[in-house]
């Protein structure tokens, strides 16, 4: 049997019936928390110079994105914000049939069509997930498995799916804009610990936003886009997709507490754990059990920048041991001299850690554990350890509301001021009653700190 029998033409037929598929409310209220969460990364993450250098290179337009008042041509404006949502990696995460995080492309091309309708907005968000979901669960592990970055490579038809709900394309259109959308999907795991990673998710929400408005004025793709394209990424076809849409969110969907790869999570949770049953105490070694899978997505070498930090499990937990907290300033610039943490008592850290693999964790579709061993020597010579199964922020171990309002209030305060932030956090809140977007965007227009950037000023 050819690939091309097992895997079309349903999988794009399917695919695009996601797009006129009702939305049940379980899923609109569920929404309403992981916009807000969205929404809070990415005005921590435009508040990153790195972002303000991706606007420099863009043309004006009518589109504003939240977090930035410059107006933005719609594909530009969801490149932007997705580059910024996921640049700091604090947004969420789906560890089992996507692989990837959902939010940032659905929700950035949803952003540059939605105008004040954020009930349509929701709507949209979720059907891009949900096609993300769908597509993952035909092509992964497979596509992680051979070094593709599912988030930017599922994410191209994610957008295309948002985007084509946002633009009330039929379903004859909306099958052309996800056959288009093959021929822009890319990102390899390579790109992790630089900038081409959020780059790449960015550019994903881009080109997805893309293949739908060029479906909407007639473009046609090939019955074969994606039969090719899994041939070309992974060798052979995936399997087809199961007949009941996904859920939303899915049992693998993690609301992430620390702004690093959701690998070293678990990990993280239980060094925190551990140390806050001893105030004051700095481990004299730490001991930490991943899946090989997992660790295979993390970098092996001793980090030497923040976005290096946030895949390097030994430098997390170092962090963690030492402070008692994994935060955004963990990554920054200024957390590293010379190619080396600043803190000296993270720096001691690195070399009493220990990484080693770990068999018997629990595991789900992707095959990857999520979860840690980890055990601690202190220095009056008494040991604790922990098994976390899952991630906190999943499902399995989900996060208190308080840790999420934390999270949001830093993100907020990062990119307006920690009074600002007090203010603004209602507003994401509201993103998807009417007129919140607009509400939003005129109180992010109104700071001070936007009133003299030139880069933000509206055309």
């Amino acid at each position: 049997m050819t690939s091309a029998a097992l895997i079309s033409p349903s999988l794009d037929t399917g695919l695009a019936r996601l797009v006129a598929a009702p939305v049940t409310e379980t899923e609109r209220l569920a929404s309403t928390a992981t916009i807000c969460d969205t929404l809070a990364v990415a005005l921590a993450g435009a508040a990153d110079p790195r972002a303000s250098a991706l606007l420099a290179t863009l043309a004006g337009g009518p589109v504003q994105a939240p977090g930035c008042a410059r107006g933005l041509a719609a594909v530009d404006a969801a490149l932007w914000f997705g580059l910024c949502a996921h640049l700091l990696d604090y947004d969420d995460d789906e560890t089992e049939r996507a692989m990837a995080h959902l939010s940032v492309p659905c929700l950035a091309a949803s952003l540059a069509l939605a105008g004040d309708d954020g009930a349509l907005l929701a709507e949209a968000y979720v059907t891009g997930c949900k096609a993300m979901l769908m597509l993952g669960a035909a092509w992964n592990p497979a596509l992680h498995g051979a070094g593709w970055h599912p988030s930017s490579v599922l994410g191209v038809f994610g957008a295309a799916a948002a985007a084509s709900r946002m633009l009330a394309l039929s379903e004859a259109q909306s099958v052309e804009a996800l056959r288009l959308a093959a021929a822009l999907a890319s990102g390899t795991r390579g790109a992790f610990g630089g900038m081409g990673k959020p780059l790449q998710v960015g550019q994903g929400a881009a080109s997805g936003l893309r293949c739908a408005m060029l479906a909407a004025r007639g473009w046609q793709g090939s019955t074969e886009s994606l039969d090719g394209l899994a041939v070309a990424l992974f060798g052979r076809s995936g399997r087809l997709p199961e007949e009941q849409a996904p859920e939303f969110p899915p049992q693998g969907f993690v609301t992430k507490l620390y702004p690093s790869c959701t690998a070293t999570h678990a990990a993280i949770h239980a060094v925190l754990t551990l140390r806050a049953a001893r105030p004051g105490a700095i481990p004299a070694r730490i001991r930490a059990g991943l899946d090989p899978r997992a660790l295979a997505i993390l970098i092996p070498h001793r980090a030497r920048t923040g976005d290096e930090g946030r895949f390097s499990l030994g430098y997390c937990l170092a962090v963690a041991a030492a402070t008692g907290a994994v935060t955004l300033e963990a990554f920054e610039a200024a957390a590293f001299d010379d190619a080396l943490p600043a803190d000296p008592q993270v720096r001691a850290l690195l070399d009493r850690i220990e990484v080693v693999e770990a068999d018997d964790l629990p595991f789900g579709p992707s095959g990857i554990a999520t979860g840690a061993h980890v055990e601690i020597l202190w220095p009056d010579g008494g040991t604790d350890g922990l098994t976390v199964d899952a991630a906190p922020g999943s499902r399995a171990l989900p996060a208190r509301s308080e840790a999420l309002e934390a999270k949001w209030h830093d993100c907020l305060a990062r990119h307006a001021g920690a009074e600002a932030a007090t203010g603004l956090l209602p507003l994401l809140r509201c993103a998807t009653q009417p007129g919140g977007i607009a509400a939003l965007r005129a109180a992010l227009a109104d700071l001070p700190q936007f009133q003299g950037k030139e880069e933000c000023r509206i055309p």
